[in-house]
């Protein structure tokens, strides 16, 4: 498969069974597979404008971890900024799931922008 060709619910659907695998007792939010909730958008205390994470754990201890599929270059840095500070408070991780041929470009903006408490993951061609 044309690694283009791949949609977000597609890695959406690789990805979910093994995070339910790993977790005891937690939570899973997403709007891009049927049987789940969809999670609300996160905002700032000073803001009404959030952002919607394409998938959100949160275990039974607190701990909330965000999973953002990017499938495309065109990255909102101002979104996985706002991410990883919501989920380092939450003693967590932004997880970024990226196509193996976009991985240097996910790189490039993280170092450039100087974002922490991101972990890059790549879907292999």
């Amino acid at each position: 498969m044309n690694i283009t060709s791949l949609t977000k619910k597609q890695v959406a659907k690789s990805i979910v069974p093994q995070l339910e695998e790993q977790a005891y007792e937690m939570s899973l939010q997403t709007g891009l597979l049927k049987n789940y909730i969809p999670s609300s958008p996160i905002t700032t205390q000073t803001e009404d404008n959030g952002f919607i994470p394409d998938i959100i754990t949160t275990e039974k201890n607190g701990e909330t971890n965000i999973y953002e599929i990017q499938l495309t270059n065109n990255i909102d840095t101002e979104k996985w900024n706002f991410f990883a500070h919501f989920t380092k408070e939450r003693h967590g991780k932004l997880h970024i799931i990226v196509p193996e041929p976009n991985l240097s470009a996910a790189e490039k903006v993280i170092v450039e922008n100087d974002i922490r408490n991101i972990r890059l993951m790549f879907v292999p061609n």
